[in-house]
């Protein structure tokens, strides 16, 4: 991971635009965009608050499958005196056991449609609890992204949820699983500095 300590970002203004439950509600502006993927209580809410700088920004719940609509959020960052407007985009999680088969159908449907059909995408966050191997959902998500010529970077949550001694080593067995280096993977916890997250967003965004 190419990391630029010398990268300055600061969040001026931050917007919850909208949850929408079809890709058609969705802002369609053509502002680029960066989405945050993942499986259900993987922590795609705590991550938005904590690189916005906003608390309560995106809700956090400890049931899963509390997002099951696009959120899409506004914000303007400052980079090195440069001022940015993008657009960040939680998408329902996934793979949650209690939602019904045709419940999980469907938001496997809006992803797939989402990644496959959304001009404005310019890249994808998948987001991967670092406890567990990714699963048959996440290696979807990794296949479609190439599919579509979408670049699809890995964030390992709750970094601090393991001893410290064990982050490398769940770091490469993670990679290992999506054929990656664990250099590539991007670390992320509540004890950890978000610059990383940032500092991938801006280049998916270019």
């Amino acid at each position: 991971m190419n990391n630029t300590p010398e990268t300055h970002i600061q969040i001026l203004q931050v917007e919850h635009l909208c949850s929408a439950p079809t890709l058609e509600a969705m802002p369609q502006e053509g502002i680029p965009e960066v989405a945050f993927v993942g499986r259900s209580n993987v922590g795609k809410s705590s991550l938005f608050n904590r690189i916005t700088g906003r608390k309560n920004l995106a809700h956090t719940s400890s049931v899963p499958g509390k997002t099951q609509s696009f959120h899409s959020y506004e914000v303007t960052a400052r980079v090195n005196g440069e001022d940015h407007l993008l657009h960040l985009i939680d998408l329902p999680g996934f793979g949650y056991a209690k939602f019904s088969k045709k419940k999980r159908e469907y938001i496997s449907r809006l992803t797939v449609e989402y990644m496959s059909s959304r001009e404005p995408l310019k890249g994808i966050l998948l987001l991967n609890d670092i406890r567990r191997d990714p699963a048959e959902d996440e290696l979807a998500i990794q296949a479609l992204g190439f599919e579509y010529g979408i670049p699809v970077c890995i964030v390992a949550t709750k970094a601090d949820k393991v001893k410290r001694n064990d982050v490398k080593k769940r770091l490469k067995a993670i990679a290992d699983k999506y054929h990656l280096q664990a250099d590539d993977i991007i670390i992320s916890g509540e004890k950890y500095q978000h610059d990383p997250v940032w500092q991938q967003i801006l280049m998916l965004l270019g």
